[in-house]
């Protein structure tokens, strides 16, 4: 009796001690719910008419607005003119002089104060930097006669490139984005961004803060510029101050009358790469200064951005247990299949959900004994299978200690019976004798 009480007390403790956990874990869940309210909250964008925001490795689309309407690209244009010279001159390694067309206003009707000139010889590799970095329009109608010696010939393969990547919103009537008739989406630069930045000469240039053209047969000294991208570079701007700014790494300013200001970003952190794109931006007076909409709302994006990470599981990772049928312990270790991510905000919960199928008392190694789900918060669903990491048998030593325990258990039974059996009947002879 005394040891059925102990028994009694030990599985009392035990069960407080499971509430115990329970209420810690609430706790837990509590206290990440509150985490959740106070996670950073999504952009209101209120100088920016479109924009867009993307995470290459996991595929993800975090912000978007009016991304396919289309709008004057602006100087973003010079980025498929940088394409289409580097898809000829791949090393850059090419040499040309500035025909007096580039400067002509039939083919380049705004140029800066400093400029190349007509008859300049100068290298492919410069006028690259040049169209890229300050965004020089005489160096796009350049690269166009050296590509293509037209100028609209050089415009129809622009066109014809647009179409070769998807880009169904795109329209260009120039290599250097003057016109209002050029046309792109929010959609369609993101598409083109991801493009270039495949490119490594293209990567390196956009890089770039500053550079110079040299001294030339039409130059006698050196023209210094920096770079239009003031969220790469805020250049002691506290407008345009944030805490990310040697994170990016590109790509290409743009602003006209019609088509407002446009920025598409590129921005390394971690093992994530974001894409940002805003355009028809209107700037803002603050005090007596004028803030430039592009670059704020670029900044509003990508500082956003930093509230995520990547959770999830590569290809060959543990992901769950089960066990096979006969088992009284998970003795089947289940891996992904193949890699599945999403993003998660800081403070919030990563819940993969878990499905898994029957199991025989058997496995191979790569079989498929369920799925892996994940759900992102902006409606992506990434699913793999869940195979066996090993071949998995169920032991026979408990099913031989089941089948043992229920033999004794039998046995003792009997012995018992037997014993109650004789007692009964030394019991009935007795009172027979004293009878």
């Amino acid at each position: 009796m005394n040891r059925r009480k102990r028994l009694l007390a030990a599985l009392a403790c035990a069960a407080l001690a499971c509430a115990a956990l329970l209420c810690a874990c609430t706790a837990g869940l509590a206290q990440g719910g509150e985490a959740d309210a106070q996670a950073p909250g999504v952009p209101e964008l209120t100088h920016a008419g479109m924009a867009l925001l993307y995470e290459e490795s996991t595929d993800t689309i975090l912000y978007a607005r009016d991304e396919a309407k289309k709008n004057a690209p602006a100087s973003m244009t010079k980025v498929m003119t940088a394409i289409l010279v580097l898809e000829y001159d791949p090393e850059l390694s090419g040499e040309t002089v500035v025909p007096p067309e580039a400067l002509e206003s039939e083919y380049c009707w705004w140029v800066d104060t400093d400029h190349l000139e007509a008859g300049e010889e100068v290298s492919v590799l410069n006028l690259m930097k040049y169209l890229l970095i300050p965004s020089g329009n005489e160096a796009a109608a350049t690269l166009a006669f050296y590509v293509a010696g037209d100028y609209y010939a050089f415009v129809d393969m622009m066109n014809a490139k647009a179409a070769e990547l998807g880009m169904t919103e795109t329209y260009y009537a120039d290599p250097h984005g003057l016109s209002s008739e050029s046309t792109v989406s929010a959609r369609d630069m993101l598409i083109l961004s991801r493009y270039a930045m495949q490119n490594e000469t293209f990567r390196s240039i956009v890089g770039m803060k500053q550079g110079f053209l040299p001294v030339s047969n039409m130059r006698n000294s050196a023209y210094y510029y920096s770079t239009t991208n003031r969220v790469m570079d805020p250049r002691g701007n506290e407008a345009y101050q944030w805490p990310y700014a040697d994170e990016i790494v590109g790509i290409k300013t743009g602003s006209t009358g019609s088509a407002g200001y446009n920025l598409s970003c590129c921005m390394e952190t971690g093992e994530l790469t974001f894409y940002s794109v805003v355009m028809h931006c209107v700037p803002a007076r603050v005090g007596s200064d004028l803030v430039y909409g592009h670059y704020t709302s670029s900044i509003e994006l990508l500082t956003w951005a930093h509230s995520f990470h990547k959770q999830g599981f590569a290809a060959g990772a543990p992901a769950a247990t089960a066990r096979t049928k006969g088992s009284l312990a998970a003795n089947v270790e289940l891996v992904a299949e193949e890699d599945a991510y999403i993003l998660v905000q800081e403070g919030k919960a990563f819940e993969p959900e878990i499905a898994l199928g029957e199991i025989g008392d058997a496995v191979k190694r790569g079989e498929a004994l369920g799925t892996l789900t994940l759900r992102d918060e902006f409606g992506n669903v990434r699913q793999t299978a869940l195979v066996a990491a090993a071949d998995v048998q169920t032991s026979l030593l408990p099913a031989a200690l089941l089948i043992g325990g229920g033999a004794l258990a039998a046995a003792a039974a009997a012995v018992f019976a037997v014993r109650a059996m004789k007692g009964k009947r030394a019991r009935a002879s007795q009172e027979a004798e004293e009878a």
